[in-house]
């Protein structure tokens, strides 16, 4: 699957059957937020014109630094590594966008670590290995210089840590966002039935190495993490959407399948020119730079703020360099509400694209309360 250009999405025409993973309920944690101070939010609505600002964004990185990310990308046995790809693709577009955007780190599993299952650990605590800033592009890629692959893959609760580690101080000003790179295969859920699960780093329903695993760290995660990042993406409180990058073998559909449904769970995934929602799919190294670039562009030029947010959807009108811009729920060429409750718009696709090319551009919106009794 070649990555497609575009500026992001949220949604899309031609979903693939996610939805009929069970509901799991031990993430149940996710959606008091009680650590959460309360935020001044703008007005329901404003009547009136008013010239948008951009929203600035903290970017945390939720990068798998387990064993297979040692594994050269699709398995051959030339070329670099996943790890080595996803250094040098951030090497590429991080600098060029740290002074736009506050980016922070969570690698995982956590250095240190003997024994597979110690590296399953990972402490609920809002604590991140690089805290959200600009300039650290270098500290991130010295990361990846200092550390190799290894361990298990938490992917679930590395994102509920990293998560629990943005919400903590909320800023209208500033919109937040995860960015998980992975290669699709979260385990370390010991609630998991070893004879029948999904194995990851074996043969499906029970064969290889997870028959032999007693406890079921080695079982495929999917239903759990997916369930855990569509809570954070939904969370009534403080909403936080997921990138996904996938550098998945996609000789193994389980991989493929559980990165698209995470993707799509998240909130953000890409959408090609048909309208299919999936993740941002790495095949090459530069598909791995298209990658980054497209979703630090959504986040640091493509999403504003207004001060008036109309409930009825027809209240509101949104210009672009005096050109009106059409609501485009699709993520395919136009604008979306993107976080409502902190007046956040985004323009997504060609209308994304046409918004950076025309650095002068100035965004307005033009409100009407009439429905809104405001």
């Amino acid at each position: 699957m070649a990555l497609l250009g575009g500026c992001g999405a949220r949604t899309g025409l031609n979903v693939p059957d996610v939805a009929s993973f069970p509901e799991v309920t031990d993430a149940a944690d996710v959606t008091d937020a009680a650590d959460v101070r309360d935020v001044l939010l703008p007005p329901m609505c404003i009547p009136g014109r008013f010239t948008l600002t951009q929203r600035g964004a903290d970017m945390m990185l939720v990068i798998d630094r387990s064993g297979s990310m040692g594994q050269r990308l699709g398995g051959g046995r030339s070329g670099s590594s996943k790890w080595v790809l996803l250094r040098d693709a951030l090497s590429a577009t991080l600098p060029a966008f740290q002074e736009r955007i506050r980016v922070g780190a969570l690698f995982y599993p956590q250095e240190g670590a003997d024994t597979r299952l110690a590296t399953c650990a990972l402490a609920n605590i809002p604590s991140v290995d690089i805290n959200p800033g600009n300039g650290t592009a270098a500290r991130v890629i010295g990361v990846f210089d200092s550390t190799d692959p290894g361990g298990s893959t938490p992917t679930a609760a590395a994102l509920l840590r990293a998560y629990n580690y943005l919400v903590r101080n909320p800023n209208r000003a500033r919109a937040r966002y995860l960015v998980l790179a992975t290669d699709g295969g979260p385990n370390c859920n010991a609630s998991l039935d070893a004879a029948s699960c999904v194995c990851v780093g074996g043969g499906p329903f029970g064969a290889g190495s997870c028959r032999r695993d007693t406890n079921g760290q080695r079982c495929l995660d999917r239903e759990r993490t997916v369930s855990e990042i569509a809570q954070l993406a939904a969370n009534p409180i403080a909403s936080i959407p997921t990138f996904v990058i996938g550098l998945a073998d996609e000789t193994d559909p389980n991989y493929a399948a559980t990165l698209t449904a995470m993707a799509v769970a998240g909130g953000r995934p890409f959408v090609s020119s048909t309208g299919y929602a999936t993740y941002y799919n790495v095949e090459r190294a530069e598909d791995l730079t298209r990658a980054f670039t497209t979703i630090q562009n959504t986040v640091s030029r493509c999403s504003f703020v207004t001060p008036s947010r109309p409930e009825e959807m027809g209240s509101i009108a949104i210009t672009a360099g005096g050109a009106t811009v059409a609501l485009d729920a699709t993520h395919r060429d136009g604008w979306d509400w993107t976080d409502r409750a902190f007046g956040e718009i985004t323009f997504f696709g060609a209308a994304c694209e046409r918004v950076i090319a025309s650095r002068t551009t100035e965004v307005q919106a033009t409100v009407e309360c009439v429905n809104d009794g405001g």
